[in-house]
């Protein structure tokens, strides 16, 4: 891991996904590229001109400057703390400047914070982290902001859940998952979810084995559990089981079956109160 991108809208909701850019920037001594991305305030035509036009140009001038100056800041402090930091200052829409500066710059992670879920609006419209962890060429690490009256827990990776539904292979990510959990210390667990509305079409232990082969001596240790739904019971199991990290695995879908049925790691990105760690595979071909 050689780059880490971290964008920033300097708000609380990114203090503890910045905690976790600063500790895997400072393990693996990656380059941080902290991003802000401007957007400027829109006048409202249908309101009546008061005054002096040029003081709302003033007005998004100022917030620009005020923009720069955060990050520069913010740049000066990680490099007091010991860390390689780059800075990137980009206009436009957010998702699309995070990951248009994913792929210009070739990171090899996105670390983002997600706002609280806390309103029917949030969850219908989600929100720009869920958009850049299913759209990214690259892993993206999505952490939800703590509660307003939760404590925000320190940055481990003591234990780890890796979600699988043990019906594709999965060992390149696995490859990856296996190596950060060693570097921390931690202990790698697989969790599969035998739901009502999945289906199950392949015997699980030829799966098994083939995990098994890609840890090597490390134990492999594999949940399985029963729930209506895979998002009802990942969240059911990480309210009873403590976890510093879930790992999910996104595939690319046609569209209708995008509409059919919508992205469990979307879902769980939005629901869950651990940070989720997001991986790409190539596109399954449905039947």
């Amino acid at each position: 891991m050689k780059t880490i991108l971290f964008p920033t809208d300097f708000t609380s909701s990114a203090s503890l996904a910045l905690q976790w850019a600063k500790t895997l920037a400072g393990k693996y001594q990656a380059t941080l590229i902290l991003l802000h991305v401007h957007q400027p305030p829109l006048p409202d035509t249908t309101l009546p001109t008061v005054g002096d036009l040029g003081v709302g140009v003033a007005a998004a001038y100022d917030l620009e400057k005020i923009g720069h100056e955060q990050l520069d800041h913010l740049a000066a402090q990680l490099r007091a703390a010991g860390l390689t930091v780059d800075t990137e200052w980009r206009m436009g829409g957010i998702e699309d400047e995070i990951l248009s500066t994913a792929r210009d710059r070739n990171v090899d992670l996105i670390i983002t914070g997600r706002h609280t879920m806390s309103t029917f609006f949030d969850w219908l419209a989600g929100s720009a982290a869920t958009d850049v962890a299913l759209d990214a060429s690259c892993p993206v690490l999505v952490v939800p902001a703590p509660d307003e009256h939760e404590t925000a827990k320190p940055v481990a990776l003591s234990e780890v859940i890796f979600a699988t539904q043990l019906e594709f292979d999965e060992r390149s990510v696995l490859q990856q998952v296996s190596q950060l959990t060693a570097d921390f210390g931690g202990r790698l667990h697989f969790l599969k979810v035998n739901a009502d509305n999945q289906p199950d079409v392949f015997d699980d232990e030829q799966f098994k084995a083939q995990l098994q082969r890609t840890l090597g001596d490390d134990p492999l240790r594999v949940n399985l559990i029963h729930a209506r739904t895979v998002t009802g019971g990942v969240s059911d199991y990480l309210d009873k089981h403590r976890a510093d990290l879930l790992v999910m695995t996104t595939r690319e879908r046609g569209f209708l079956d995008g509409l059919l049925n919508p992205s469990l790691t979307k879902r769980m990105v939005l629901r869950a109160h651990i940070p989720v760690l997001v991986y790409h595979s190539p596109k399954v071909e449905t039947p």
